[in-house]
């Protein structure tokens, strides 16, 4: 069974790279699953490094010159995707070396199957001068108790802070910082189970930072409507549920994500002085 893990991305190459090589881990055979990554106009030197990295599976990189919306940009992966199994992650969620086989397995068994991400722990791969205050003083922190994990040698540019070694040992799953979400998902699962048992609304629970589903699936319930994010996910969400897709959790794997710093604010004013000069 081919699974295609689609990979939207913009200026996030450091984070990105880190995920790609947790791919290069799993236990799955490396001609099981293939990549996709959707370069969203990166302006950071994405394409270069992307080109330098050994992906030991098939990768695949389509690229945008302009920025184009993020429902664009996941029809474009389900479009582009070959596999039976479409994984929808985040460009910044370091995987298990199980990642893939648990995916594979749940909708081997099960058709009409939604597989909501779950577990997530947050770390600080890479340092970006653009924190928060809040982000620094949690960066700060962190790595005063982690010593083994690199410091920034200066505040003024954007550094990585990890060591490929770093992932390959797992140690990371041991030490990240708890993620809020994760945890009201996991209260979530207590109450209801792990296949959401009597949960009248599971696709308020749908994100596409880490879901999975086959692909005839998502094209067969119309794909992501021109919709904001959190809307376009609940509208599709709400077909897939219509459509009698059973939701549940991945209950089985953990996943590391990475911080990152909020530019949503800063590039919609720049996209707004940018109209104006047109």
């Amino acid at each position: 069974m081919l699974t295609s893990v689609v990979i939207p991305v913009r200026n996030a190459a450091d984070q990105l790279l880190y995920t790609l090589f947790s791919l290069n881990l799993q236990f799955t055979d490396f001609d099981e699953y293939e990549v996709i990554v959707i370069d969203n106009a990166s302006c950071d030197g994405l394409a270069d490094r992307i080109e330098r990295f050994h992906a030991h599976y098939p990768l695949q990189v389509v690229r945008f010159r302009k920025r184009m919306p993020y429902y664009y940009l996941l029809n474009t992966g389900l479009a582009k995707a070959s596999g039976e199994v479409v994984i929808l992650l985040s460009c910044n969620m370091i995987v298990p070396r199980e990642f893939i086989g648990v995916h594979q397995q749940a909708h081997e068994h099960a058709n009409e199957l939604v597989l909501l991400g779950l577990g997530t722990r947050r770390i600080y791969s890479v340092y970006e001068p653009d924190f928060s205050p809040i982000q620094q003083q949690e960066c700060r922190e962190w790595l005063e108790q982690y010593p083994h994990i690199k410091r920034p040698h200066t505040h003024n540019a954007t550094v990585p802070l990890l060591e490929e070694s770093q992932i390959a040992g797992g140690q990371l799953f041991h030490i990240g910082l708890p993620c809020p979400d994760a945890e009201r998902r996991q209260a979530i699962r207590q109450k209801y189970g792990p296949r959401l048992v009597h949960h009248r609304s599971p696709w308020t629970l749908f994100q596409t930072q880490h879901v999975s589903s086959l692909r005839s699936t998502f094209l067969q319930a119309g794909g992501c409507k021109e919709l904001a994010r959190v809307e376009m996910e609940r509208d599709l969400a709400k077909r897939l549920w219509k459509k009698g897709c059973q939701f549940q959790f991945a209950d089985k794997l953990t996943l590391i994500k990475q911080e990152r710093a909020i530019r949503k604010a800063r590039e919609q004013s720049q996209t707004r002085k940018n109209r104006r000069v047109q």
